[in-house]
C-alpha cells in the first residue's frame, strides 16, 4: 500500500493538499532535525503541525466523518515524511474504524483497511532530501481581514498587500492588538492599535501557506473583504524593516512571543 493510494481513498483532495504543503513546507525546513531523538522530533517538527491542525481536528462542530479523514490524512502524512507519532497513528487508527463502520467511503477503502493499517504501524524511512514545494500563491486579497487560531484564542490581523517574487504571492499581514475569545467581528476591530510591544516591536508578517479560503484546518477565517480600517500604528523605525518574513507554521511561535509580550 502506498502513501498516495490512503490519501486518494479519503476522497478529500482540498484537506490533503492544505495538510500536505504544511507538511512538506515545515519537513523541508526542519530536515536538520529529523535526525534528532523520537522526542527531538515529535517537539519541533510533528507538534506545530498539529498545533494548526487541531483547529480542525478538536472542532467539535465539525462533522465526526471529516475529523476522522483529517486524522487518517495526518498520519498518512506524518508517516510519508519520515516519521510517526504514537499518538496521532492511534487516533488514526479509531478513525479508520469509524470509518469502516459508518461506510461513507469507497468499498475499496474498507477492503484496504487492513493494509492501511500495516503502512500507518510500519517503520518510516526518513527522507534524503527535502520535499518539493509548490510555488506560493494565496486567495487572500488587499484589505482583507482574518482571524487566526492558535491554542483557542482568535487574533484580527488586516492584509496591507500581497508580496511576490520568484517563490510566488504572500500575502503581508498586521495583527491588531486583542486576543479574543470567538473570531472578532468588524465593530470589534473599529480604531483598534496594532499589536507590538517592547520585544516585538511591530507585528506586520509576510506569510507564505496563507494560502486558503476557506482554510481546510479552520486556523484561518475570513472576518471581512475591502476593509478600510487597518490597525492603528506608526511607521517602521530607521532600520527595523517593513516586515517579517515566515511561514504560517512558524508564524504560530511568533504569534506566541508577540501577544505574550502584550500581556494580551
Amino acid at each position: 500500500m502506498r502513501h498516495k493510494q490512503v490519501l486518494d481513498e479519503l476522497a478529500a483532495p482540498a484537506l490533503i493538499r492544505s495538510m500536505d504543503e504544511d507538511l512538506a513546507g515545515w519537513v523541508g525546513r526542519r530536515l536538520r532535525d529529523m535526525g534528532g531523538t523520537r522526542a527531538e522530533v515529535r517537539r519541533l517538527v510533528v507538534e506545530p503541525i498539529l498545533r494548526r491542525w487541531r483547529c480542525l481536528l478538536q472542532a467539535t462542530e465539525v462533522d465526526t466523518t471529516t475529523r476522522d479523514i483529517a486524522w487518517v490524512a495526518l498520519a498518512t502524512l506524518v508517516h510519508k515524511y519520515g516519521m510517526r507519532a504514537d499518538d496521532v497513528t492511534a487516533a488514526a487508527l479509531r478513525a479508520i474504524d469509524d470509518l469502516d463502520e459508518a461506510a461513507v467511503l469507497s468499498a475499496a477503502f474498507t477492503r484496504r483497511s487492513p493494509a492501511i493499517r500495516a503502512l500507518l504501524q510500519s517503520p518510516p524511512v526518513p527522507p534524503v532530501r527535502r520535499p518539493p514545494r509548490r510555488r506560493a500563491v494565496t486567495f487572500l486579497r488587499p484589505a482583507d481581514v482574518v482571524s487566526i487560531e492558535l491554542d483557542g484564542a482568535f487574533h484580527a490581523a488586516f492584509v496591507l498587500h500581497l508580496h511576490e517574487d520568484k517563490g510566488g504571492q504572500c500575502p503581508v499581514i498586521e495583527f491588531y492588538a486583542g486576543r479574543f475569545a470567538a473570531p472578532p467581528t468588524v465593530r470589534q476591530l473599529a480604531g483598534r492599535p496594532a499589536a507590538g510591544g517592547a520585544r516585538v516591536r511591530h507585528a506586520r508578517f509576510s506569510v507564505s501557506g496563507l494560502t486558503y479560503l476557506p482554510d481546510p484546518a479552520r486556523q484561518v477565517r475570513l472576518v471581512t473583504s475591502r476593509h478600510s480600517d487597518k490597525p492603528l500604528s506608526a511607521p517602521p523605525r530607521p532600520g527595523e524593516g517593513l516586515y517579517t518574513v515566515t511561514d504560517l507554521i512558524s508564524l504560530q511561535q511568533s504569534m506566541t512571543m508577540l501577544f505574550a509580550d502584550t500581556g494580551e
